[in-house]
């Protein structure tokens, strides 16, 4: 495959090539060789701390694509970005600034090398990740009726990511102008692209109906003549296409790690279209004056030391850890909670324009448990029901919510959520603190989570301890103790900041919950607090912590487990499960020095097992016990089922022994 290219290119060729060439920026390609050239030395130096992926060699793919963008549009781009970033934006001085580690970067020294955000521009060091996110930035170019595009960079390296071809299967279906741009360079870091790569590049893009462009680095004229060709396409019929740009990288992969055939590199350094260039007498004279500048830029760094950015202010905490412990009582109409979790969506949809991403989420349908049923009948524009790609919705979601609509993305089953994590985690959540509070992407992901249901090992488990303690991420549970809608209205809906939605597949079907004689009900730091079930008179001598389906499903065996221990209970349900509210559960548990942890998933390293870790460190003195799933998958027999999942019995025996 290789050898092919280089029997067909000759260094008279490409100096042929460039004879006549008048709209190459010349002056860039040699500022963006020179910043990473000095990147390099500065690393080999022990002034530079990570690493650094160069595009030397590359620098005219970059170039001749953004020679056809507009101030509106965006680009997303990879671990290989620094060109991409200079040719967007021109910051080639904050580039530098942010790779020494100063405050004064681009993302005040945090994100280095593989992480840069401007306006306008997203890097990201996991492959292909940035695919659907970028697919939903298009979609908000579009439906504000410009005609901006994206522009989204890969290598082929990517071609083994799945992310990959869900984002271009959700770019055609919902037409959107996304430009994928595929720089092979025939290496995936060190691996031949025979032996990484099956088929064709081009192919696969053609398996999703796009249109594709194809050009290389060696022949400047009809690059820079593709790239604007591929461009102006995608921004006159605002739908997507593909073009592969054959290119080679001159250096490492990364700092030092080159396994490859020493007389290959010197080839393709010999036909190097800038580096002819640069071999011309008259051209030196710039690059010497570039060179003096970026030298300069670094060097002073070196010599005035780096001003890192304050530990303080950056990891400041986005999530909402301060709780009241006011109470107020409270009443629910018996309405069924799917009803009431559809009218709190409902009202996103019509008051805030939201949108819904999800599989099967349209009408006649309306998802696989209705909470979205009549949307798209309503507000077609605003409900994308997608095939099966949770990485790809929820990429495609977030993308969205980081233009400023309101995103909820539907993973249909708890056990999928899995496959999303990487858009959950490096994507939405890292945003913030990784491009220096610049930037963030509040959407909200629901998910219907729990067992009880027959459905099996793969969709049944509770897997949101999975994603508890992650920067930036709120986690809540409705509960059928309590009217959701305050919940998704009030708190949820405003957050500036991604948050899980937790929602059980039992619990859809119960009614709100009315309140025992004898028991009061009473919410606890607001709408979106914590719901509290306790006697009205007497002594309580067990507090029992749970949420979600569990929580209703105690309250429901609240009687049963009154005439067992021959104790009054306090039944606390926190609706914002991460952070942990603390006070009013420190408070209650201080006063009994009991406590029962119940949790539909497994308990091992669990919810429940830091909910009492942290009320330790408060130095309250109270016996504790946690009661979880067992650590195996759920069962779709009934019987074997409910021996999984907690029990009266189990939750009653534990008790006991924290009574004791």
């Amino acid at each position: 495959m290789i050898s092919d290219l280089m029997g067909s290119l000759e260094k008279t060729s490409v100096i042929d090539s460039m004879r006549g060439v008048s709209n190459v920026d010349f002056r860039t390609a040699v500022r963006i060789r020179l910043v990473e050239e000095k990147f390099l030395s500065l690393f080999a130096e022990g002034k530079m701390s990570g690493t650094v992926h160069t595009c030397v060699g590359q620098e005219f793919s970059a170039l001749a694509v953004m020679s056809g963008l507009k101030d509106c549009d965006w680009v997303t781009s990879n671990h290989r970005c620094h060109g991409h970033f200079i040719a967007k934006t021109g910051m080639w001085e904050r580039l530098i600034a942010e790779l020494m580690g100063d405050e004064s970067g681009v993302c005040k020294g945090v994100g280095s090398s593989q992480h840069l955000y401007a306006d306008g521009f997203l890097s990201n060091g996991t492959q292909g990740s940035l695919l659907p996110v970028g697919g939903g930035i298009a979609n908000q170019l579009k439906q504000r009726g410009g005609d901006g595009i994206v522009t989204s960079f890969i290598g082929e390296g990517t071609l083994g990511e799945g992310v990959l071809y869900e984002a271009l299967n959700l770019a055609t279906i919902f037409n959107l102008p996304q430009l994928f741009v595929c720089e092979n360079n025939f290496y995936s870091q060190s691996t031949p692209q025979v032996n990484g790569v099956a088929g064709s590049i081009s192919g696969r893009a053609q398996a999703f109906g796009m249109k594709v462009f194809e050009a290389g680095i060696w022949d400047l004229s009809n690059l820079y003549a593709v790239c604007l060709n591929a461009v102006n396409y995608v921004r006159s019929s605002q739908e997507p296409a593909f073009l592969v740009i054959q290119c080679y990288r001159l250096n490492a992969h990364s700092k030092g790690d080159d396994d490859r055939p020493q007389e290959e590199v010197d080839f393709f350094k010999a036909v190097d279209p800038l580096t002819n260039w640069l071999s011309v007498e008259e051209n030196r004279e710039l690059e010497n004056l570039i060179r003096k500048e970026v030298d300069a830029v670094a060097e002073g760094f070196v010599i005035r030391g780096i001003k890192y950015w304050d530990i303080g202010e950056y990891s400041s905490s986005v999530l909402c850890r301060n709780n009241s412990v006011r109470r107020k009582p409270f009443s629910n109409n018996p309405e069924l909670l799917s009803k009431v979790l559809n009218g709190a969506y409902r009202n996103q949809l019509i008051t805030e324009s939201a949108i819904f991403v999800g599989e099967d989420i349209a009408d006649p349908y309306g998802g696989a448990f209705k909470i979205t049923k009549g949307f798209s009948t309503e507000k077609r524009e605003q409900v994308f029901s997608t095939p099966i790609s949770e990485a790809g919705l929820t990429g495609f979601a977030i993308g969205n919510s980081l233009m400023g609509t309101p995103a909820y993305a539907e993973i249909m089953f708890g056990d999928f959520i899995l496959n999303a994590g990487d858009q959950i985690v490096n994507n939405a959540c890292k945003f913030h603190h990784m491009y220096a509070h610049q930037v963030c992407a509040p959407v909200k992901i629901r998910v219907a989570m729990g067992g009880g249901r027959g459905y099996g090992p793969t969709h049944s488990q509770s897997l949101e301890k999975t994603f508890l303690g992650v920067e930036s991420l709120s986690v809540v549970a409705p509960t059928s103790l309590r009217d959701p809608s305050l919940l998704i209205n009030d708190m949820v809906a405003p957050l500036k900041f991604p948050c899980l939605i937790v929602e059980n597949k039992v619990d859809y079907g119960r009614r709100l919950a009315s309140p025992m004689e004898g028991l009061l009900f009473e919410e606890i730091g607001g709408p979106g607090g914590t719901i509290a079930v306790r006697p009205e008179a007497g002594r309580v001598g067990l507090v029992i912590v749970s949420y979600g389906g569990m929580a209703r499903q105690l309250y429901d065996w609240y009687e049963e487990l009154f005439k067992e221990l021959d104790v009054r209970i306090e039944l606390l349900a926190p609706q914002l499960i991460h952070p942990i509210p603390l006070a009013h559960i420190e408070r209650s548990v201080a006063k009994t020095g009991a406590l029962l942890v119940v949790e539909e998933g497994v308990g091992d390293f669990g919810w429940g097992s830091q909910l009492v870790a942290q009320l330790h460190r408060s130095r309250i003195v109270f016996a504790a016990e946690v009661v979880g799933a067992l650590p195996v998958s759920i069962p779709s027999p009934r019987i074997l089922e409910q021996a999984v999942i907690p029990s009266l019995d189990q939750i009653t025996a534990a008790a006991r022994r924290v009574l004791k």
